[in-house]
């Protein structure tokens, strides 16, 4: 079973993907069931903890007013059992303050916020890498078709992995770096 807030981000992966919610089993799995969907996602999850969000200066009657916070990233995954935003202090923010676009990473308070500082707790998710693998996968599951002539008529269905894996190699092109930290623990 896929997490609630899980559902938005599915949604967008199975466009990408081109991938309905039954399209074939493997076994006891269902591709692309929910939970299928979200085992990818996960792949391509990155846990944030603790990330402060930027205050955007906007002007309200010639006063400067800070509503809205930057994360500089979206494709974040709702609801409260893994998302939730600070103060400086470590307090939970009610969610009756604000409004949170999971999307595009905003944070909009219904008051000015005087430039306060926010921490941003939560799973961001990179969408192109999750299809890139969906497109790879489907290009598995097609490999078994084979190109057959009948009639006067030729099925070239082997052109589907290539299709799907040229697919592939687009989505993978559109998704982030990927970069690694290396501590060196041998100077001091």
């Amino acid at each position: 079973m896929a997490r609630s807030g899980m559902a938005d981000l599915i949604l967008v992966a199975r466009g990408l993907a081109d991938a309905g919610s039954a399209d074939w089993t493997l076994g006891t799995s269902i591709f692309w069931a929910d939970d299928e969907v979200q085992r990818v996602l996960d792949r391509h999850r990155l846990d944030v903890f603790r990330y402060e969000l930027s205050p955007i200066q906007t002007y309200a009657d010639g006063t400067v007013v800070y509503k809205d916070y930057y994360a500089g990233f979206g494709d974040i995954e709702s609801g409260t059992a893994v998302f939730e935003l600070e103060t400086a202090a470590g307090s939970t923010v009610g969610t009756a303050t604000y409004s949170f676009d999971y999307s595009r990473g905003i944070a909009a308070f219904t008051t000015d916020q005087a430039g306060s500082a926010y921490f941003l707790t939560g799973r961001k998710y990179d969408l192109n890498a999750a299809a890139a693998d969906m497109w790879r996968l489907k290009a598995a599951n097609v490999a078994k078709m084979f190109t057959f002539e009948t009639d006067g008529h030729r099925i070239n269905r082997g052109e589907l992995r290539k299709s799907y894996l040229d697919m592939a190699s687009y989505f993978e092109s559109q998704a982030a770096p990927t970069s690694v930290k290396i501590v060196r623990d041998d100077i001091p």
